[in-house]
């Protein structure tokens, strides 16, 4: 393409100089031949045969040098072609260039290739081009930058400042690769001479050359003839700094002509009124300058930017160049490292103008200058028309989202005031209008903006720079702590205005904290001098930057603006406590303080400072108010600000409590006392809430908002949930301290909540007064609390704020769990804030929420920080635990120690509650591990009961006893016991032995309180839980559960020095003997179920471990246990008189249980006993506990004992040990301790006492060798006595056909009884008949009601048969006498035989009586009793009443007529008998005649028929038969026959029977002669009754019955043959056997005239008569 250009260009010169030039044509067509002649393989091969051949430029350039345009054109066109394709040789350059000079003025096209070629000439031949060639092309392009033609002009200015930039690239090439010496030129400058290289040389010509033209002073060296205008010079300066600064900055001739040329130009530009255009320029280079050059040119820098801060102070200065010079400060504070060079070389230098700190200063000015225009007030705002916005741009705004696009000067509305994005930023800001020769317009506020900026980016960069000095290169690395539960529901990700800029994560647990880095340590980093130039920076200029910030606080900014102003706050507040300087770092603290509460609710925050602080004062009067303020604030006096009526919290309140708590978090481990200030703010946030909350709300209100206010109200809360957030990580960030700042936090936060509350905190605290907890080590006396000023606090509001400030508290403690676990209470804070909590708890002034807050907060505490310890080692896991249960056990000490407590009982209550349900938490958590502190794990369980003064003077012999206990509530002991159960079902394996006392002690606490009866059963049963234990030691198996040294232990008090003396490593034998004698000391307990529960225990634990028990033990445990409780047992039972009948009742039913359990256990222990020297001995001390058992007279204990006795016999029967065992106190106890009369009232049935009684003496009985002596045996016939006569009838059965089990008992025990001695025999029988006639006793009937001993008496009766049968009695001397206690025995019942109507089944008593009588008495025993003396009388007369007995019968009384036949057939043939073994004995000598005497009446009495007239019967006083003789009337009426008639006739036969003569022995004539006067009688009063009667009845017939015995006597008359000495002899009669007839013949004529109507009677009569004649020998 080359080629067939050249040829085209060189064919038209050719043309077009034929005629005009023929120079031209001659050029053109050897040129165009030696085109030609060159090969047109490629275009680089054809562009390096052109280079060769410098001529083949010559017609291009005479074509230029031609004014002919048409000529020229072509001429540029080819050498345009040939540049671009480097086919000019070099040595052709110098014409090319004069072409291209020369075509400078042709036509634009000309004018335009000419500048294209510039970039190709530049780019191929830039090797060639220096020197002249430089200085060619440069007039070149100046020559057309001259150009009146605006696009060549420009096209120019752009192919000057690419030549420009291509001269000082090819330096910077020549400072890269220099050559030789030849190659140097020599430059003068200041005197002396520099040698630099020739484009180096060229580029210093160039650069002075430039800004001669610029500045127009003097005509320049080597562009003489060009010219530049100030603001294109200005902008070529600028392109070319722009680009080859570092190549300028390296040669310092480029940097002379700088100093000395460029500077003044600035100054001149900007202290003389320019256009706009040239100042934006000049001020444009001055920030490259700066920027680059500081260095080098100090000096002129400092009088340039002196100008800058003149310009921008002074209030002659045109605005927009106040405007420039803003702007310039805000680019530079974009380099913060540019503005320590400023503030190093200016302000740090003595000598030197302050050139950052009168900066600074002009900002408060500038903020103060119109306080009209920024919306100054009170407190900040949102500017006044942002309600205007769109609701988009409020949500941004309100969400704190940086970036909202600028209006232009047009939007400007002039009634707008404040700071917003909308009206206060621009789109192009005034240094970046160039071309514009005047300003366009802005905001009045758009200074303010800018000075917001600068101020932001002045922050920014200290803390860029400083803040990463500060990260130690180890914490970057840490994860960050897992934050507490309730903290995790925080969403984390919420967007956060204000930064966090500590940029350290959380500790790790455990992480004992690292305090950051001052960078001002860092004396070896290659940055310590720019480190100590930023300290010295904060340190200088923070009055002026807080007095600005601060008026600009209180302007109406819109929501971008205010963030950004908060976070420049933020990060210089963060970069002075880094650097450790207290004075700006607690003022700006203050600052934000002050901020971030409503202005009616501003307190005193009192701030530590310095007293450089103090007396530092500032030259500049517009800020010194400023300054002023932030002293008094700084100093302890911050000034309340106007009160409004209706203080209310804003967002911007809450961004500066965000701000403040961020800087809590960056600076925590410098902040030291300066803690509070950020504690107090917050906490009057918080209050402000509060108060909030307690004003009257409308409902109606919120339907009333408009879309605007909903949007603040949804601000607010979006701030309010970031200030939550914020909080959370303040208090996260001081698990990172170190101790020692952590522990200085927590004291100003402590003292805020004493000063809230009232508390004093200089004194000593409760807490620490009672020795529990150490006081702080350092108390803050900075802080005075007061009430927050202008708002109304009611106890409600400061009860809430105390709550919250404890709640904060606990919030920072939970962050620092590890901190607490693993470092010393009094390093890690654990001991100031365990005070805090507790004075609150226990203070009487504090109102019980907050109380009850403080507990809640205790036992939360407590519980993590033990969650936190479960799982770390064994040994710090015990510590902590150890410390927590001591915070525990102090709360409860202090708690009840404290007089007067706020809130009452109930609160005190609640709290003691919330403590043990603190302590269940822990022990659950961590209880397993737990090896230390049980002793106050017991003493928190105990607090709940308050103990009692012992009454009874032998406690002290007893320790285990303890005081009676009062529990303080039901609810704190069923909490309380929640916790002992947890111990003794799941952690007994953790409890060291030398606590298992206490363990049981407090196991005796809950069995004895008396809320709650299931808590105490269930404790009882717990002792089971804790033998099972002691029994489970590994060592202890196999060998005696009591020891040696335990068996010798005689009373507790031996028990208890022993365990002592043992100390940590006591054994588990005396701890289970100790528990025994724990349960044993619950039986005096009042309660049944509570008695009952420890017996079954105690008992239950003896049956299970009696194999492992030897004699010692058994011996010590009857001595130490079983004997004390039937002590204690007897003691209780002789109370009755003292309590209820149903509590006597229990006491007696836990007496049963005792007795039972014990003898049952004696049994058990009896084999290891049997041969033990003290058997005999504790066998009579329990039968004297159990005597004294019966003094209650209980039947139900009585038969316990003696049931139980019984068995204990019986297995002593069995065993080896009975002939150790004394047997005579067991019969003294039988003896004397009869159930049976019992006083009880209630007559209760004691069947069941009586017949225990009995199987125990029967038992006794068994085992006596040498049976009863007479006194013992009388005993025993008493006591069976009362057994009978005493006990109570059945209440479902009858002893009238069966007899009882007692008295069954009673006649097995009588028929055991031996037959000898003649004592006991004669007791036996005498026992045995009062049983017979026991029914027929009347005495007491009240007594024996439903009693009647029917069958008893039979069998007694059967009893005395069997006894009478035994040789023994027949051998016994005196058996008359027996036989005489028998027979009056039997007598009774055969006596009252139809006047007893109880006869019961089967036979009745009299017949059993009469068949016994019968039995017993036979011919043989009669006749063997039948001599004389006083107790045979007495068995005579015994057998005579008998036989009265049987004979008679009042039949009046018996129920059934029937019966009386019967019953008269049973005493007849019993009479028969009878009459056959006594007669005829009974006609004996020896036998009185009034025994038999006695028999003939009771024969006469009852052969009676019909009844007899009275007076026919002889009176006492006379003899038998004068009634005989008597005179009376007769009598006419029947007189009917007895119902026993046979019985009569039977009776009269043997009368008969009697009188008539046998073999004449004594004893039958004694017989008869007793019989006849009886039987005389008997016959006289039929024929008396006939004489009298008959002759009255007329002609009536004698009554049949009285006629038949008429007849029957008159025959047995005349057939007797008479005893004859049974009747007296009469003298001059003589008859031996018809006697009888003499003695009644005159009734015998009597009745025979009395007959003289009745033929019958007559002959009958007549008869008699006839016989007595024919024995009178008539």
């Amino acid at each position: 393409m080359t080629y067939q250009l050249l040829s085209a260009e060189l064919s038209n010169l050719i043309q077009e100089s034929k005629r005009k030039s023929p120079d031209l044509r001659n050029a053109a067509e050897q040129s165009f031949n030696d085109l030609k002649a060159l090969p047109n393989t490629s275009e680089a091969q054809l562009a390096a045969d052109l280079k060769r051949r410098p001529n083949f430029v010559k017609p291009f350039v005479l074509a230029c040098s031609l004014r002919n345009p048409k000529v020229a054109a072509h001429g540029i066109t080819g050498l345009l072609r040939l540049v671009v394709s480097n086919g000019v040789s070099p040595e052709a350059l110098d014409d090319v260039l004069q072409a291209f000079q020369d075509c400078s003025n042709s036509s634009l096209d000309v004018q335009l290739k000419v500048l294209q070629a510039v970039p190709s000439l530049l780019q191929n031949y830039a090797d060639n081009l220096q020197g002249k060639l430089m200085l060619s092309t440069f007039r070149v392009c100046f020559a057309l930058h001259s150009s009146k033609i605006a696009v060549v002009a420009n096209t120019a200015a752009a192919s000057l400042q690419q030549l420009l930039s291509f001269v000082f690239e090819k330096v910077a090439a020549e400072d890269g690769h220099p050559s030789n010496d030849s190659a140097f030129v020599t430059i003068s400058i200041q005197e002396r001479s520099v040698r630099v290289h020739s484009s180096a040389s060229d580029a210093y010509h160039l650069l002075n050359d430039i800004c001669l033209l610029t500045d127009g002073s003097r005509p320049p060296r080597l562009l003489e003839r060009a010219s530049l205008t100030p603001e294109f010079g200005l902008e070529l300066l600028e392109s070319l700094l722009i680009a080859h600064l570092d190549t300028v900055s390296r040669h310092e001739e480029d940097v002379y002509i700088l100093q000395t040329r460029l500077i003044p130009l600035v100054i001149r530009i900007l202290s003389e009124k320019n256009n706009f255009n040239v100042t934006v320029r000049a001020v444009r280079l001055l920030r490259l300058l700066v920027r680059r050059f500081l260095s080098n040119m100090t000096a002129e820098i400092e009088m340039v930017m002196s100008l800058i801060n003149h310009l921008l102070d002074s209030s002659t200065s045109v605005i927009w160049k106040r405007v420039l010079c803003l702007e310039l400060y805000r680019d530079l504070h974009d380099d913060p490292e540019l503005i320590r060079s400023l503030y190093a070389h200016f302000d740090q230098e003595k000598g030197r103008r302050n050139i950052i700190g009168d900066h600074l200063a002009i900002f408060v000015r500038l903020a103060s200058e119109k306080p009209a225009v920024i919306g100054l007030d009170q407190m900040s705002s949102a500017s006044e028309t942002q309600h205007n916005l769109s609701t988009e741009q409020i949500a941004i705004e309100a969400g704190g989202l940086s970036g909202a696009v600028g209006i232009s000067a047009d939007d400007v509305s002039p009634n707008q005031q404040g700071l917003n994005k909308k009206w206060s930023t621009v789109r192009t800001s005034c240094m970046d209008q160039v071309d514009k020769t005047e300003p366009s317009m802005f905001p009045a506020t758009y200074i303010y903006s800018l000075v917001l900026t600068c101020i932001n980016r002045f922050s920014d960069g200290l803390a860029k720079f400083l803040l990463p000095f500060a990260v130690q290169p180890d914490n970057k690395s840490k994860r960050r702590q897992k934050p507490p539960p309730e903290q995790r529901s925080q969403d984390d990700s919420t967007t956060d205005d204000t930064e966090d800029p500590s940029g350290n994560p959380a500790n790790t647990p455990g992480n004992e904290g690292i305090l950051p880095v001052n960078p001002l340590m860092l004396r070896s980093n290659e940055k310590s001098d720019q480190i100590r130039t930023s300290a010295l920076i904060v340190e200088h200029c923070w009055p002026a930057l807080l007095a600005a910030s601060s008026t600009f606080l209180k302007a109406a900014l819109d929501s971008e603006f205010y963030h950004a102003l908060i976070r420049s706050v933020q990060r210089f507040t963060h970069v002075a406590g880094l650097l450790d300087l207290a004075t700006p770092r607690d003022a700006f603290l203050t600052t934000l303080a002050k901020h971030a509460v409503p202005s009616a609710s501003a307190v005193s925050l009192r701030t530590p400072v310095s007293d450089e602080f103090k007396d530092r004062k500032t030259d500049d009067r517009s800020d010194g108010d400023a300054t002023r303020r932030g002293s008094k604030q700084a100093s302890g006096t911050l000034p309340e600000l106007q009160r409004h009526s209706d203080p209310s919290l804003t967002p911007r309140n809450l961004l500066c409590l965000r701000a403040l708590l961020n800087l809590g978090t960056a600076l925590g481990p410098v902040l030291r006392d300066s803690w509070s200030i950020v504690f107090e703010t917050l906490h009057q946030v918080d209050i402000a809430l509060i108060l909030a909350t307690h004003q009257p709300f409308l409902p109606s209100s919120v339907d009333r908002m408009d879309e605007n206010e909903t949007l603040q109200l949804e601000e607010l809360n979006a701030e309010k949930n970031a200030v939550e957030i914020a909080t959370s990580r303040l208090f996260e960030s001081t698990s990172n301290l170190p101790n020692r700042e952590f522990v200085q936090a927590l004291e100003c936060l402590c003292s805020l909540v004493y000063g809230l509350s009232k508390l004093p905190k200089d004194n000593e605290s409760l807490s620490t007064a009672k020795g529990k907890l150490s006081p702080m080590a350092v108390t803050p006396t900075h802080h005075r609390f007061a009430s927050t000023s202008g708002m109304q606090m009611n106890e409600t509001a400061t009860a809430d704020g105390t709550m919250g400030l404890l709640n904060r508290t606990m919030q920072m403690v939970q962050w620092n769990i590890a901190r607490l676990s693993r470092t010393d209470p009094s390093d890690s804070g654990w001991s100031i804030f365990i005070r805090l909590l507790i004075d609150h708890i226990c203070s009487p002034t504090i109102v019980p929420e907050v109380r009850i807050n403080a507990a809640k907060n205790l036992n939360d505490i407590v519980n993590h920080l033990i969650s936190f310890a479960s799982r770390t080692i064994p040994e710090q896991q015990n510590e902590t635990m150890s410390r927590c249960l001591e915070a525990l056990s102090t709360t409860i000490s202090c708690l009840w120690t404290s007089k007067g407590t706020r809130g009452g009982l109930n609160c005190s209550l609640e709290i003691h509650f919330m403590t043990l349900g603190a302590l269940l938490s822990a022990l659950e958590q961590a209880g397993e591990n737990l090896r230390c502190s049980w002793e106050t794990v017991f003493s928190i369980i105990n607090s709940v009961f308050v103990r009692t003064e012992r009454s009874t003077p032998g406690d002290k012999e007893r320790p285990f006893e303890m005081a009676p206990v009062v529990s303080r509530s039901p609810k704190l002991v069923r909490s309380s016991f929640a916790i002992l159960q947890l111990i003794c079902s799941d952690f007994l394996t953790s409890i060291p032995d030398r606590c298992i006392l206490m363990l049981l002690n407090t196991q005796h606490c809950f069995c004895t309180q008396s809320e709650d009866l299931n808590i105490s059963l269930t404790s009882v049963a717990l002792f089971r839980n804790v033998s099972d234990f002691l029994q489970r030691d590994e060592e202890n198996q196999g060998r005696p559960l009591i020891d040696a040294d335990v068996a010798q232990c005689l009373v507790d008090t031996d028990l208890v020095d022993l365990i002592n003396a043992q100390g940590d490593n006591v054994s588990r034998s005396p701890l289970w003997a100790s528990l025994l004698l724990h349960l044993g000391h619950l039986y005096p307990d009042g309660r049944l179920e509570v008695r009952h529960s420890a017996l079954r225990t105690l008992f239950g634990l003896f049956d299970a471990c009696r194999d492992r028990l030897d004699a010692e033990a058994w011996m010590m445990c009857y001595q130490l246990i079983f004997l004390h409780l039937l002590s204690i047992a007897g003691m209780e039972l002789k109370k009755d008189n003292d309590i209820s009948c149903a509590e006597a009742g229990g006491w007696v039913e836990s007496a049963v249980l005792l007795v039972r359990d014990l003898c049952k256990t004696f049994i058990l222990s009896l084999g290891p006993l049997s041969g033990h020297r003290r058997i005999l001995a504790l066998w009579q001390q329990m039968l004297a506990q159990f005597a004294s058992l019966f003094d209650s007279q209980s039947l139900v204990l009585s038969r316990t004992i003696f049931d139980s006795l019984t068995g204990i016999l019986a297995e002593i029967k069995t065993t080896s040990c009975a002939d150790n065992i004394c047997l005579d106190a067991a019969w003294m106890l039988w003896r004397d301790h009869n159930p049976a009369p019992s006083s009880l009232q209630d007559r209760a049935d004691n069947n069941d006492a009586v017949a225990a009684y009995l199987l125990y003496i029967n038992q006794l009985y068994s085992m006596l060798s040498g049976g009863f002596d007479k006194a013992q045996a009388e005993a025993v016939m008493m006591n069976l006595r009362l057994c009978v006569i005493e006990s109570t009838a059945t209440a479902y059965g009858s002893d009238i056909n069966e007899t009882t089990t007692v008295q069954n008992l009673v006649l097995k025990i009588i028929a055991l009884l031996p037959m000898a001695p003649a004592e006991v025999l004669q007791q036996k029988v005498e026992e045995v008949a009062a049983l017979v006639i026991l029914p027929f006793q009347v005495e007491d009937k009240s007594a024996q009601r439903g009693k009647t001993y029917i069958a008893l008496s039979k069998a007694a009766m059967e009893a005395l048969d069997s006894i009478m049968y035994q040789d023994s009695v027949r051998n016994h001397p005196s058996m008359a006498s027996l036989l005489t206690m028998t027979f009056r025995a039997l007598e009774v019942p055969i006596h009252l035989k139809y006047q007893w109507q109880r006869q019961g089944k089967g036979t009745q008593t009299w017949k059993k009586a009469t068949s016994t009588f019968l039995s017993i008495l036979n011919a043989e025993m009669v006749r063997e009793c039948s001599g004389s003396g006083k107790a045979k009388q007495s068995m005579w007369e015994a057998i005579i009443k008998i036989s009265d007995g049987i004979l008679a019968a009042d039949t009046n009384s018996c129920e059934s007529t029937a019966a009386i036949g019967n019953d008269q057939m049973f005493d007849m043939e019993s009479f028969s008998r009878l009459q056959n073994s006594i007669i005829p004995t009974l006609g004996s000598p020896s036998i009185p005649d009034q025994i038999r005497r006695n028999y003939m009446s009771s024969l006469f009495e009852h052969s009676i028929i019909h009844e007899p007239h009275p007076d026919d019967l002889a009176r006492p006083e006379q003899e038998l038969l004068d009634g005989l003789r008597s005179q009376h009337i007769g009598r006419v009426q029947d007189l009917p026959p007895i119902r026993r008639s046979k019985m009569a006739y039977m009776l009269l036969d043997e009368l008969f029977d009697l009188a008539a003569v046998h073999d004449g022995s004594v004893k039958r004539v004694r017989l008869a002669q007793i019989a006849a006067p009886y039987l005389v009688l008997r016959v006289g009063l039929v024929l008396k009754a006939y004489a009298c009667d008959q002759p009255l009845r007329g002609l009536m017939p004698q009554p049949q019955s009285q006629r038949r015995e008429m007849n029957y006597v008159l025959k047995k008359l005349i057939d007797l043959n008479s005893e004859p000495k049974a009747i007296p002899a009469t003298s001059g009669l003589e008859s031996e056997h018809k006697k009888h007839l003499f003695l009644l013949f005159g009734l015998i004529t009597r009745a025979l005239k009395a007959a003289r109507r009745d033929e019958g009677m007559r002959a009958a009569l007549t008869q008699v008569l006839d016989v007595l004649g024919t024995d009178f020998g008539f």
